[in-house]
């Protein structure tokens, strides 16, 4: 969901998700959060094309990414959801683990390219 603030920065997206992906965010004083990582469809802005990512419950919306076409902006988009999380645990303490458990979501080893 794109919050009002932000929603002139996505005129053109079709609000359609083509990636998502739910985990929970546990915090240091035991505070847990579910996050909804997303991906929108890609859409023409400006000339260019362009993805929606979001970090739902957790970080702001931001963007839209531009690509060098739709393969390149999806490329971006979840390179950009990768340093998000990164800089937000490091930030807060938080840890990542899939929905309802305590096995970590590692998020460098599901989105690595080097495995």
């Amino acid at each position: 969901m794109i919050p009002p603030p932000f929603k002139d920065r996505f005129l053109g997206d079709s609000g359609v998700d083509i990636a998502t992906q739910e985990i929970d965010a546990i915090f240091p004083d035991g505070e847990k959060r579910r996050v909804v990582l997303r991906v929108g469809a890609p859409f023409q802005k400006d000339g260019a094309t362009c993805i929606r990512t979001e970090i739902e419950n957790l970080d702001r919306t931001d963007g839209p990414i531009f690509g060098e076409g739709s393969f390149h902006a999806l490329v971006l988009g979840i390179s950009f959801i990768v340093k998000r999380l990164e800089i937000f645990e490091r930030k807060h303490g938080c840890r990542y683990c899939w929905t309802d458990t305590d096995d970590a979501f590692d998020y460098h080893t599901i989105f690595s390219t080097t495995k």
